[in-house]
C-alpha cells in the first residue's frame, strides 16, 4: 500500500470530491463548521473566505493536473496557478479590511501554507 497526500487523492478522484461538497451535506457540514467559527470571531469570516478560496484553487488545479496526467513533478507550475486564480480576491480582501496590499511573494507563501497543510494529511492510494 503507498500513501499520497490527501491533496493528490483528491485530485485523483475529485468528482465524487466537488459531488460532496457540492450536495446538500457537504454544504451543511461546510456551513456549520464556518458559522461555529464565525460565530466565535465574526472578524474572521473574510479570511475565512479566502481561506476557501485558496483551497478551492489548490484542489482544482490538483485535479486538473491529475487528468493531464501531470501530477507529480509539477509543484512550482501548480502553486504558480494557483497564486495567479487567488490574486485577485487576495487584493480585493485587503482593500477590503483596510489591510495593505501583499506582494506576489506574500500571496505565493499563502498559497504555498495552505498547500503545505492539505499534503500534511496522508490518504491510501
Amino acid at each position: 500500500m503507498s500513501f499520497s497526500s490527501i491533496l493528490q487523492a483528491i485530485g485523483k478522484d475529485a468528482k465524487s470530491v466537488f459531488s460532496w461538497v457540492g450536495s446538500a451535506k457537504g454544504q451543511a457540514v461546510i456551513g456549520a463548521g464556518e458559522a461555529a467559527i464565525e460565530g466565535v470571531a465574526p472578524a474572521l469570516t473574510g479570511i475565512i473566505n479566502l481561506a476557501n478560496t485558496y483551497i478551492t484553487e489548490a484542489v482544482k488545479t490538483e485535479a486538473l493536473a491529475a487528468a493531464a496526467g501531470t501530477q507529480n513533478g509539477t509543484g512550482v507550475q501548480k502553486l504558480a496557478a494557483v497564486t495567479s486564480a487567488v490574486t485577485p480576491q487576495v487584493l480585493a480582501y485587503a482593500v477590503a479590511a483596510g489591510l495593505p496590499a501583499p506582494t506576489a511573494s506574500q500571496i505565493s507563501a499563502a498559497a504555498n501554507g495552505i498547500v503545505a497543510f492539505l499534503n500534511a494529511f496522508e490518504a491510501t492510494a
